[in-house]
């Protein structure tokens, strides 16, 4: 999708490596006989964000593990940087710089803060200088996850796991990264933090692939948006446009 918003000129880019789109053909998700996406298809642009809205049920989740390669597709193709992804391994697809940030957040919670971020570098030295550069970068974005980087992550509040979850993908250097829910259980106080760290990563450079229940949140955090209804993208547009349409006001505001 084309977006409004012009990115800053951060770059979270690795040995040279472009910045590259998605592109979404056709996908499809089945569980057994029931369908869970049904040939939906979009893109995202270097350096841009577009958020997916809809109710429980829509396909939303599905669409994104689907991207990650974590549930079977039944259809369709996925392109990241002009490389077929469509049948590559999910360990392979953060390679190719997607971070993924899942529903729940699911940090380990007998490992320390430090370690769990240290995780998301697992396809780098541990020791290298990118990912102790990737490490403060972390710290600097989360202060509070370098004052307890020796504590245990299933110590931490809700809050705290979610910047953890944000921050070990960061850990890999995306160049796109997808967030599912990461305002589900969180104080308005703490939604509007992670809001701000969303805006700052997206005015530094990096694509994001936002899925929200929260419209409110997302129409402020991307640029372009869209809308699925039952397995299927039912509207398409800016974020703005969608924000004051009438329809998704009523459906998806409350309005």
């Amino acid at each position: 999708m084309n977006a409004d918003t012009t990115a800053g000129s951060g770059e979270r880019t690795e040995s040279g490596a472009a910045s590259a789109t998605l592109t979404v053909e056709n996908l499809s998700v089945h569980y057994g006989g029931v369908c869970a996406v049904n040939s939906i298809g979009f893109t995202v642009e270097p350096g841009r964000s577009v958020g997916i809205i809809g109710a429980n049920g829509a396909g939303k989740t599905s669409t994104l593990k689907a991207l990650m390669g974590l549930v079977p597709r039944s259809a369709g193709r996925i392109v990241f940087g002009g490389t077929d992804l469509t049948r590559v391994k999910p360990r392979d697809i953060v390679r190719h710089g997607i971070g993924y940030v899942p529903e729940g957040r699911h940090v380990f919670p007998g490992l320390t803060v430090e370690k769990n971020l240290m995780l998301g570098a697992y396809a780098r030295p541990w020791r290298s200088t990118e990912t102790k550069g990737s490490l403060a970068e972390v710290y600097e974005l989360f202060p509070v996850l370098g004052e307890m980087r020796s504590r245990l992550a299933g110590a931490l509040s809700g809050g705290q796991q979610q910047m953890l979850a944000v921050g070990r993908a960061l850990m890999a250097r995306p160049r796109l990264i997808l967030l599912d829910e990461p305002s589900m259980g969180l104080s308005p106080k703490l939604v509007e933090d992670i809001l701000a760290v969303l805006v700052r990563l997206r005015e530094e450079g990096l694509s994001l692939l936002l899925v929200e229940q929260n419209a409110k949140l997302t129409f402020e955090a991307t640029s372009d948006c869209v809308v699925m209804e039952n397995g299927e993208v039912a509207m398409t547009g800016t974020s703005r446009e969608l924000r004051d349409d009438v329809q998704v006001r009523r459906i998806y505001l409350g309005l």
